[in-house]
């Protein structure tokens, strides 16, 4: 995966019942890469990665595929309560097409360093696919320092970026 470009997050679409609006998802994915992106991030915090089921996170990443149809890469947000979960989500990404995951701790909890890197370590041993760390500590209440994200890169090949959205 090359993590070179703007690959911006993309937001979930809505129908008045509340359903996916894959139709506009589709849309905007392919208005993205006409308009100079080199690739989305599906299932990120803006695009409802933390209140959407499991299944409609698989719907989504499948309609980002096939709308990209392999032009550019399609990187899923791992984002979840369980570690269980955040794993299946990676491997079932690369299954469906993606490229590339960007690899989130679990929303609200706030565990140690020992019980972040395992969640982590998890991801990144579901799914042989390039992974980005996303270090938010404002939003999720973990900081990934640098000596552990040198730890986690010198352990997992597949870790090849980071997203750093500290305040600092």
């Amino acid at each position: 995966m090359n993590w070179k470009g703007v690959m911006p997050a993309i937001t979930t679409s809505f129908n008045q019942d509340l359903t996916i609006d894959h139709g506009y998802v589709g849309e905007h994915c392919r208005w993205m890469l006409e308009n100079g992106c080199t690739g989305v991030v599906a299932l990120g915090s803006l695009g409802e990665g933390a209140t959407l089921s499991y299944d409609e996170k698989l719907e989504i990443l499948r309609t980002c595929v096939r709308s990209l149809n392999q032009r550019a890469p399609v990187v899923a947000a791992i984002s979840s309560l369980t570690t269980s979960d955040a794993a299946s989500l990676a491997k079932e990404a690369a299954d469906l097409g993606c490229e590339g995951l960007m690899v989130l701790p679990p929303y609200v909890y706030q565990g140690d360093w020992r019980e972040m890197k395992a969640h982590i370590a998890s991801v990144f041993e579901a799914s042989p696919l390039s992974c980005m760390l996303y270090n938010n500590p404002v939003a999720y209440g973990t900081d990934f320092l640098p000596e552990q994200i040198a730890e986690l890169a010198a352990e997992y090949p597949n870790l090849e970026a980071v997203k750093e959205s500290s305040t600092d």
